[in-house]
């Protein structure tokens, strides 16, 4: 018995039941717990009232129902929907009912699979080959109080550096410094925001991890310095094979240190990756961790800003999918001892990811670490972000970009997004587009495809293509302090930084299967373009009030809408009572001082908590940050009201604050700011306008509300129930 939870327990048969305070049945085992030899299951009865999600990354609808899913972390060298393993599997289930959501950790790395009605539609099955059979359930009203209570348990994500949320530019293919130089010219040039550009592979001598290749990056630091003046961060590719080549310092220092996993024999474990023959460091050692994250050193000192952990399920190279190492390889496991098979495999790529992350904060301790892992497990949300993987440039793995990024965020690993445009294939214009449009409301926002295809830069396509992807960058970057802002959220209570759609309206069960459009936040629900040639698509909003966000048009919830989507238009809404938070368009961050925040308010009841600090360093986790809390609301006389109450020792570059209130229908006689008239505003289609220094209280005063479409809002606007 809990606070939360109360557990009954039948002896005979031993089966254990879980229910809330008010009796409501949160999990019943069915055939229970059960062991053969080293073998672990437990079942528990599914309800035909439940909807499935989490479990990691996963190339299905939304809803995971009726599946067998692998737990074992697989490089599949580019899959289709429904292919299953692919590069990352996360323990945690999230279970969602008519009103009730919760959690199941199975807190077991060996390999294994969850059967969610599958083989028996009324039952659901966790299994492992080996292991301890232990499990974690946490119960809430909502999903949000579920992933507080898992988030706690396995870590919580640390706050990225401001600059990780920009655009990120990468192929493999980009194999000189000629190359890079060119790439951030046409970038500057054309007024492309972007803040990141990747080296993968081609920058090695010989694909020898720590090494770059002299003749074609004679002077990586010169170039490293030319890029960080023109505002562009360098993120270095980095997989865990250590090629076995004798003269080779990392290979002979590690041979020494005695780092490299072993079989049962004590010989050191050997298989093909890119440079050939390698070892693969042990990264359940403490000790081969510290090893490796000082490696970094010589990258750091370069210039790259952060670190692409690639091939690290670890994959190596054969002919077959999925190939790995061997079972009985012997992992260090803290001095305990483990298998590939029973641990060491799926937790290996989350560790190296760790090795890196503490590396690079021991050696630039004044900076945020930026880490990007292909393979994780629960809990790798502390060390690093991550993507989808070696996805295919066609319509459905865009559609499944949704799916994936939100069932992910949903398993606690809020950081990710697919390889826009997508790895394998070539996108047509209007692919790449609609991809665009929607990576750039996501929260890992990377272009990157493989060797031998056509390019994919922002450009390459021509007009009026670049037009339509420069003005979604552009929106990306108004957007940053609104989605750096969600990002803390997720830091302070693991809330994804993208919903699915049911977040908004818990208890309405149309919204459960919805995976084709999804929230930003909690204020701003984003509904692509998914299909080709399409012009319009049906949307459905949640119940409440929204506003189109290009628009300002004002449109009841609980309801499908038919959606205007020419292709220089994603659609994009508002909810009525939420203030967003802009920036002037910049060409990467920091470009230039802000002297002037933005903040775009929606006329309705609402609620909004907005995150600001100095986008980079630690100095945040010492209380250099500020939280600011807003009221909007309508008030008996008509007015609409702006409370703003602030929290927090961070005092932000601007000195003043430009406020845009939309959903104002007629011109108001004035506007108070702390019951002061302010001295000027502006009203132009809807809109009141003031620039102002940060206030407590604004209010917007109209000349008579009683029969305008201003007092419609008012009787129809948002209630705090319906907005979840």
């Amino acid at each position: 018995h809990t606070e939360h939870l109360i557990c009954r327990v039948n002896k005979q048969p031993f089966r254990l039941l879980f229910e809330n305070l008010g009796g409501q049945i949160v999990s019943q085992d069915g055939e229970g717990m059960s062991y053969r030899e080293d073998e672990v299951r437990w079942s528990r009865y599914l309800p035909a009232e439940e909807w499935c999600y989490g479990l990691g990354q996963r190339a299905h609808s939304l809803n995971l129902r009726g599946r067998r899913v692998a737990l074992w972390n697989a490089n599949p060298q580019t899959y289709e929907r429904d292919n299953d393993p692919t590069y990352f599997s996360i323990p945690f289930y999230l279970g969602v009912k008519s009103n009730l959501a919760y959690g199941i950790l199975w807190d077991n790395p060996a390999r294994g699979h969850v059967d969610l009605g599958a083989d028996n539609p009324q039952e659901m099955t966790f299994y492992a080959e080996g292991g301890e059979l232990r499990y974690y359930l946490f119960a809430g009203q909502n999903v949000e109080k579920v992933l507080q209570h898992y988030t706690t348990l396995t870590g919580h994500m640390p706050l990225p550096p401001m600059w990780a949320l920009g655009f990120h530019q990468s192929r493999w293919g980009y194999d000189a410094e000629v190359v890079f130089r060119s790439i951030a010219h046409e970038f500057r040039q054309r007024r492309l925001p972007c803040d990141a550009l990747y080296f993968d592979i081609d920058y090695m001598d010989g694909y020898r991890c720590f090494t770059w290749d002299s003749e074609r990056f004679p002077d990586v630091s010169g170039l490293m310095q030319n890029l960080a003046a023109q505002g562009f961060k360098a993120v270095a590719i980095i997989d865990p094979g250590i090629k076995v080549d004798p003269g080779y310092l990392v290979y002979e220092k590690g041979v020494q240190q005695d780092v490299f996993l072993k079989y049962p024999d004590k010989s050191l474990v050997s298989a093909p990756v890119w440079p050939g023959l390698c070892h693969f460091p042990d990264f359940t050692s403490a000790r081969v961790r510290a090893w490796w994250g000082d490696l970094h050193a010589s990258l750091l000192d370069a210039g790259f800003a952060g670190f692409w952990n690639d091939m690290n399920e670890p994959s190596i190279k054969n002919l077959k999918d999925f190939a790995t190492l061997q079972d009985y390889v012997v992992h260090d496991w803290d001095g305990l001892g483990q298998s590939h098979v029973d641990g060491g495999h799926n937790v290996y790529g989350m560790l190296m990811a760790r090795a890196t992350r503490e590396g690079m904060h021991r050696q630039r301790p004044d900076k945020r670490p930026f880490v990007i892992t292909r393979a994780a497990y629960a809990g790798a949300q502390r060390y690093a972000s991550s993507w989808t993987g070696d996805n295919l440039s066609t319509w459905d793995h865009l559609r499944l970009s949704i799916s994936m990024t939100l069932n992910v965020g949903l398993s606690g690993l809020a950081f990710t997004g697919p390889d826009v445009g997508g790895y394998a294939g070539e996108p047509d214009a209007e692919l790449y587009t609609r991809w665009m449009q929607l990576g750039s409301m996501l929260p890992f926002f990377r272009v990157h495809t493989r060797t031998g295809t056509a390019s994919q830069e922002p450009w390459s396509y021509g007009e009026p293509y670049e037009s339509i992807v420069r003005a979604a960058l552009e929106l990306r970057y108004q957007l940053l302090p609104y989605i750096y802002s969600t990002f803390a959220q997720c830091a302070q209570n693991g809330l994804p930084v993208v919903r699915p759609m049911f977040m908004a309206d818990f208890e309405n069960t149309e919204l459960r299967e919805i995976d084709d459009q999804f929230m930003l936040g909690d204020a701003l629900l984003v509904a692509p373009i998914t299909e080709p040639g399409a012009t319009q698509r049906q949307v459905y909003l949640p119940r409440g009030v929204w506003y189109e966000f290009d628009t300002g048009k004002l449109i009841d919830g609980g309801q499908h809408v038919t959606a205007q989507a020419p292709l220089e238009r994603m659609p994009l809404y508002a909810r009525a009572g939420k203030v967003l938070p802009m920036w002037p368009v910049m060409q990467y961050v920091g470009e230039q001082p802000l002297e002037e925040a933005r903040l775009r308010v929606y006329a309705g009841s609402g609620e909004t908590t907005i995150y600001e600090d100095a986008g980079e360093g630690m100095a945040y986790q010492n209380g250099d940050y500020r939280w600011s809390y807003f009221i909007c609301k309508f008030l008996p006389s008509g007015q609409f009201a702006i409370e703003w109450r602030r929290a927090g020792q961070y005092q932000p570059p601007y000195q003043r604050v430009r406020v845009e209130v939309a959903g104002i229908p007629s011109e108001p006689e004035s506007v108070a700011l702390d019951g002061q008239s302010a001295p000027i505003w502006y009203y132009e289609g809807g809109i009141v306008e003031f620039s102002v220094t940060p206030f407590n209280e604004a209010r917007v005063i109209g000349r008579s509300y009683t029969s305008s479409a201003a007092q419609k809002t008012i009787t129809r606007r948002p209630s705090p129930e319906s907005q979840g």
